[in-house]
């Protein structure tokens, strides 16, 4: 089922623009790991999406419906951000009952439970927690009130690794549930090599690049090799070259053929989110 589905999506701002004809498709049951520079319009497209900004031209549909006319998409759309958008006066539990208010399909029963999880105080006022604290507070309303589109803007950005794994492991709870899906934004691209099922690299309002996990693994490499090998590349062999001492470092997309033609002049690795993220955008920009 296509959960969420972005076309041809444009933003401007006065002195810039943020988002230059977005395109985005994500299906039922996914994360789709968002990344990109700062400034490449990765929290516009989630504002966007979230009816927190409005774009100039295209169309955005959740579950098959226009995110701006039905009330029923709302309610169906977790948040989690970096910062808190909650009332800092405000404890843990009279956030739930703002938010058993607000949602139809609330459960009380999820939402203590996660408190108890994440070792929330109820009674402590939000302005209190720890930024790790609050992230996680912010996960526990979406997941309460069975949101099936969880969006995240850099939710992991300044927390310690071990609450980092702990969001990660959640994600991966949910994901074996029916009617979860998440959209990540994040700088820490090393949480999405351990969950992405698609990656999407966004670079002033562009998607410049966008594969799944399969594609990442099977087809793109990262190569290390001898500078004279550069001088027999075809055009599209090594993608954002990256010369040191020893030679030279790039990216491929297709590490078959690059194996077949040089053997073991190349070493052929498996590429992380990062390295695809440098050369993709080094190659945009050179």
């Amino acid at each position: 089922m296509n959960v969420l589905d972005v076309k041809n999506l444009v933003k401007s701002y006065k002195s810039s623009v943020a988002l230059d004809g977005v395109s985005l498709r994500i299906d039922e049951g996914f994360v789709t790991g968002l990344v990109g520079p700062n400034g490449a319009g990765k929290t516009t497209l989630i504002k966007c999406i979230l009816n927190l900004a409005q774009a100039d031209s295209g169309r955005i549909q959740v579950f098959g419906m226009d995110h701006r006319r039905e009330l029923e998409v709302r309610s169906r759309i977790g948040f989690v951000h970096e910062s808190s958008y909650m009332f800092d006066q405000l404890n843990a539990r009279e956030t739930g009952t703002i938010a058993r208010a607000a949602y139809g399909r609330w459960d009380e029963k999820t939402f203590a439970g996660y408190l108890e999880r994440f070792e929330l105080p109820e009674r402590a006022k939000i302005k209190t927690y720890s930024k790790g604290m609050k992230v996680r507070l912010s996960l526990a309303v979406a997941l309460s009130h069975e949101a099936e589109l969880i969006l995240m803007d850099e939710p992991s950005s300044g927390l310690d690794p071990l609450i980092r794994r702990e969001l990660l492991e959640v994600i991966g709870e949910e994901l074996a549930k029916e009617n979860r899906t998440f959209l990540i934004s994040t700088h820490i691209t090393s949480d999405l090599d351990r969950i992405a099922d698609h990656v999407v690299i966004l670079d002033r309002g562009q998607i410049r690049l966008a594969v799944t996990r399969d594609e990442l693994g099977d087809q793109y490499g990262l190569c290390r090799g001898g500078r004279e090998l550069l001088a027999m590349a075809t055009n599209g062999s090594f993608i954002g070259v990256q010369l040191n001492e020893f030679g030279f470092t790039a990216l491929t997309p297709d590490r078959e053929k690059i194996a077949r033609r040089y053997g073991d002049q190349v070493v052929i690795e498996r590429p992380t989110v990062e390295d695809l993220m440098v050369h993709a955008l080094k190659e945009e920009r050179s």
